[in-house]
């Protein structure tokens, strides 16, 4: 049996080694550290909201699994899964584009989504509108 020459060594040495910090490692970790955000945002506010699981669940007709799924930051989402999850709750979803220091554009999508525009016998997705708003400031959500 060897001993393993890492072992009582810094893990963060070790995985330096490993994985060296480029370009498309720290990509990566950004990446993570905003979806971690996001999830975590979400669940705050499914709970804010007075909400379990399963009844989010129930009022998006979606199975248990599918708000287990998007709340864990484990998974991938899709933008239409996220919008979605926030209209069940009442918010909406802005972001800042930004360039340099400076904002260059707020992009605010406005999730109502109306009945009219749900084909229910096709099964069509309902239409999400977005507005954009360029300038500082933006739109806030309404």
């Amino acid at each position: 049996m060897t001993k393993n020459r890492h072992l009582g060594s810094d893990v963060l040495a070790f995985m330096s080694e490993i994985v060296p910090d480029t370009a498309e490692t720290l990509l990566v970790e950004k990446q993570e550290l905003f979806r971690i955000a996001l999830t975590r945002v979400m669940r705050d506010l499914r709970k804010q909201v007075g909400l379990t699981e399963l009844e989010l669940a129930q009022k998006l007709g979606v199975e248990l699994s599918w708000v287990r799924e998007l709340e864990s930051a484990n998974h991938d989402r899709t933008f239409e899964s996220v919008l979605a999850y926030l209209d069940a709750l009442g918010a909406c979803f802005q972001v800042s584009i930004m360039k340099s220091d400076e904002q260059v554009a707020v992009v605010t999508t406005e999730l109502s989504i109306s009945k009219q525009k749900t084909d229910a016998a096709t099964g069509k997705m309902p239409v999400l509108r977005d507005r954009l708003s360029n300038g500082l400031g933006g739109a806030g959500c309404e």
